[in-house]
């Protein structure tokens, strides 16, 4: 189950990842023009250009990096054994931090801070409750690690 679970959350990741690169290269896709996609995208008020082609190259590398650890949690661990005793701390990581978006996203202070439309509603419907889930599948392929606590102990001495 967790192999599944963690190849599906890689590939969604990774596919993410490839979205935000071909941005990072001046690409607007599946956006009319830039206004568009940092309409959005990003959506804070009276934004008309993406502010940082760089932002989006490294979202782009963050993105696989989290599809790495998603894989690799999905128990391809033993292929690289070094890796094991990484795996719970960067997986409860990782579902700290998709879900502290999943759940700021919604908070009246994140929706004053973005209120550009379509951005507010894409939010509201897909990018929060997105996040939320990915966060809820770390937390998942954490637990579902072997002898998970016992590689948490590990690190601490």
């Amino acid at each position: 189950m967790a192999e599944i679970v963690g190849n599906s959350l890689a590939a969604a990741l990774t596919a993410g990842a490839l979205l935000y690169l071909l941005w990072a290269a001046g690409l607007t896709f599946p956006f009319a023009n830039e206004q568009a996609l940092a309409r959005s995208v990003i959506g804070r008020r009276g934004i008309t250009r993406v502010p940082s082609r760089r932002a989006f190259l490294v979202l782009s590398l963050l993105l696989l990096l989290a599809a790495m650890a998603a894989f690799l949690m999905g128990g391809f661990s033993e292929t690289v054994p070094r890796s094991k005793p990484f795996l719970v701390p960067v997986g409860l990581l990782l579902s700290f931090v998709f879900l502290g978006r999943g759940i700021a996203g919604v908070l009246p202070a994140f929706e004053r801070a973005a209120p550009e439309q379509p951005y507010l509603s894409l939010n509201r419907r897909i990018y929060s409750p997105l996040c939320g889930l990915v966060g809820l599948v770390f937390l998942f392929l954490t637990v579902a690690l072997p002898n998970w606590s016992w590689r948490l102990s590990q690190l601490s001495g």
